[in-house]
């Protein structure tokens, strides 16, 4: 079976760490159809159901001047279906087992069959598969302004990823995936405190 990766899990590194091992299968540059990407995925830092696990609150944010600004959580790349859109992204061959690990890492999103939408490939007797965001996951445009943040090392491991595929790859990337609109901040800029 396949998976179809889009932002951070274009990176090699990243997937083999998702996988917990090295990943010796092909990898295959491929476009998905139907789909358009944006950075509207919000994750709250203090998700519900990591709390409900037993996790700590947090309280984060950042200095603008000497205002204190709090930060809610952190935007990530998400895809939706779109008529006529294409994106591009890679394609690897995973067993049910790495396809249990990925579901794991993908809490948020939901496993989409996408088999018959591959621009390059026609599968028999598998499946290929991509995360979306879960419906009501909440959207940039209803995150309170300022409030959520893109963090400069996680869009710079998307992009990274997208260069070490070479320039073709990150144009059409950068051209297939709607601007965002987040500050971006270092993990270095944020302040995280216990919350009270």
């Amino acid at each position: 079976m396949g998976i179809i990766t889009y932002g951070s899990l274009i990176s090699l590194p990243s997937m083999e760490e998702t996988l917990w091992h090295k990943y010796n299968g092909p990898i295959y540059e491929v476009h998905l159809e139907g789909y358009e990407r944006l950075w509207t995925c919000v994750r709250p830092f203090n998700d519900p159901q990591a709390i409900a696990a037993g996790a700590k609150k947090i309280d984060a944010y950042f200095l603008r001047d000497t205002e204190r600004v709090p930060i809610s959580g952190a935007a990530e790349l998400n895809i939706y279906p779109k008529k006529k859109g294409r994106i591009n992204g890679i394609l690897y061959l995973i067993t049910n087992e790495e396809l249990l690990s990925l579901d794991k890492r993908e809490r948020g999103y939901r496993r989409v069959d996408v088999t018959d939408q591959i621009e390059e490939f026609r599968f028999r007797g598998g499946r290929v598969y991509v995360y979306e965001g879960l419906p009501g996951s909440p959207l940039a445009s209803a995150a309170d302004k300022g409030t959520y943040i893109l963090i400069k090392e996680f869009l710079d491991l998307v992009t990274g990823a997208c260069d070490v595929r070479g320039k073709d790859f990150r144009d059409e990337f950068d051209k297939s995936t709607k601007p965002h609109a987040f500050p971006v901040l270092s993990y270095k800029n944020i302040v995280w405190e216990k919350a009270r």
